[in-house]
């Protein structure tokens, strides 16, 4: 008789056990379902921020050429004299490649990635392409950074896309050029020893990357500067996928507040075409800057401009140095102590700058000097973008490009 009860609570108690295990499984598979989710709507939610801050940079590049076409062309248009219009028209034209490279690049990177385009070789001559990439950034390169080329004595036939070579080469300097307030830029290339491998570079003196970014810096939608405003944009992603389309790799080395190398190395496919006059060849790129006309200036209300780039300054020279005294920062920081030093009547803050950015610099202003004018005038034209200064204290935002009479009406309402 007990046999057969303790048969039958055995076999309750194997369906009570197989029924708790079934549970706690079913239980465990909810858990991790869920897990899943959670993962997948960070994933959503951060590609969806960086997306945005893409397309917040690709508005603040592409509104900053246009921002030196429209104004310098209204100026160029009021001006007398054949030599300024020379000069103007160099700083437009400029710009109209700056402007046609970033849609080329928007286009490449969705072409490059689907693989629409082949990477076509030729030979093609390396010190020659130094030379142009040399001219192509004669404009862009402010008087206190100097670009550099390394080049070897033999000059280099390579077999190779010489058009996407150039690009990574433009790309990488243009990337420098936002993150070095001062010292050089470096490019060049060398062969090895052996002669197996050629070695290609862009070095730079300017802030550096934070080290746990550096693993992130070639993917597309992924920048930590982006959120700073300050970001690399597409070209590092493009340059990348070129590099390794063409049979390389790319790397980069950095360290903060020293500067960054970026490294691709190719299979030596070429040969050499004579010798160069010297290893080394120093290419200098300086910009003079127009003097202001002799005038009596000393009832001239002073304004600062806080602007990093050297066209978007001389645009904003041009249009006020007849009616006001100018004096210009490069960054946030210089901003903050011309400001202490000179006590201006008003201040166009731009907003990305390096060192320190133009919201920054607005706030330990307006703490300090909680009367003075500040205009934001910036290429980052979203209503976010245009709420944050306003929040930081700027008193109006101008967007970039402007109109010439909206910003001489807005200042004269202020000063």
């Amino acid at each position: 008789m007990y046999q057969d009860e303790i048969k039958t609570l055995k076999s309750k108690l194997k369906e009570a056990q197989d029924l708790l295990a079934k549970t706690t499984n079913e239980r465990d598979i909810a858990l991790q379902q869920l897990k899943e989710y959670e993962e997948k709507i960070k994933k959503a939610e951060k590609a969806s921020k960086m997306k945005s801050l893409f397309l917040a940079n690709m508005s603040h590049e592409i509104r900053t050429p246009l921002n030196a076409i429209e104004g310098f062309s209204r100026v160029m248009a009021e001006t007398d004299s054949p030599e300024e219009r020379l000069k103007m028209l160099e700083i437009v034209e400029s710009n109209n490649n700056r402007l046609l490279s970033l849609i080329n690049e928007i286009l490449d990177l969705s072409r490059v990635e689907s693989g629409e385009i082949q990477m076509k070789k030729a030979p093609a001559n390396l010190t020659e392409m130094c030379a142009n990439i040399k001219q192509i950034f004669k404009f862009r390169c402010p008087e206190q950074i100097k670009l550099v080329a390394e080049i070897p004595q033999k000059t280099v036939i390579l077999n190779t896309d010489i058009n996407r070579i150039t690009q990574v080469f433009c790309n990488l300097i243009s990337n420098a050029l936002k993150h070095t307030v001062n010292g050089s830029i470096t490019f060049g290339y060398q062969v090895s020893k052996d002669e197996k491998f050629i070695t290609m570079k862009v070095a730079d003196t300017g802030s550096g990357i934070d080290p746990k970014d550096i693993d992130s810096i070639f993917q597309t939608y992924v920048s930590k500067d982006a959120e700073q405003q300050n970001g690399y944009g597409l070209g590092l992603p493009l340059s990348k996928i070129i590099v390794e389309k063409l049979g390389g790799h790319i790397s980069v080395s950095s360290e903060l507040g020293v500067g960054s190398t970026f490294t691709f190395t190719f299979p030596f496919d070429g040969s050499y075409a004579g010798n160069n006059t010297t290893s080394k060849p120093c290419f200098t790129i300086s910009r003079t800057l127009r003097a202001k006309p002799d005038l009596d200036i000393s009832q001239m209300k002073l304004i600062l401009v806080a602007e990093d780039e050297e066209c978007n300054y001389e645009l904003i020279q041009s249009v006020l140095n007849n009616r006001y005294r100018l004096l210009r920062a490069r960054n946030g920081i210089e901003a903050v102590t011309l400001n202490e030093e000179e006590h201006p009547d008003l201040i166009l803050m731009d907003i990305r700058m390096p060192e320190m950015n133009g919201l920054d610099a607005t706030r330990i202003i307006k703490e300090i000097n909680p009367s003075t004018p500040i205009l934001a005038l910036s290429a980052y034209a979203f209503e976010d973008s245009i709420q944050e200064a306003r929040d930081a204290g700027c008193n109006e935002f101008i967007s970039k490009p402007f109109k010439v009479e909206h910003l001489i009406d807005t200042i004269e309402k202020y000063i």
